[in-house]
């Protein structure tokens, strides 16, 4: 998959406003992390920070354990469950 389809996947994802642990709809969507600092955003799936922090993380303590991979700061990230993007042009029958 190139960057450009990616990147309209991003502005297709809605924002999950019930989610407020990583446990919540089964760890199934994305975690959007935006840094404050320089800008840098990433989507990050949530069973991969289970695997770092736990499955019942809160989002609201999860965010100031977050260091900013493009200008290494610390604290302060904008945390936003959002859900995961649905597969355009698949069709289970192909006939």
């Amino acid at each position: 998959m190139d960057g450009d389809s990616r990147a309209s996947y991003s502005s297709d994802m809605r924002e999950l406003r019930d989610v407020k642990k990583l446990d919540d709809r089964f760890g199934q969507f994305l975690v959007r992390v935006k840094c404050p600092a320089c800008g840098a955003s990433r989507d990050i799936a949530a069973e991969a920070l289970a695997r770092l922090v736990g499955w019942s993380m809160s989002l609201e303590n999860l965010a100031p354990r977050l260091r900013c991979s493009k200008c290494g700061a610390k604290g302060g990230a904008t945390v936003t469950p959002v859900g995961l993007p649905r597969p355009r042009g698949f069709t289970s029958n192909p006939h």
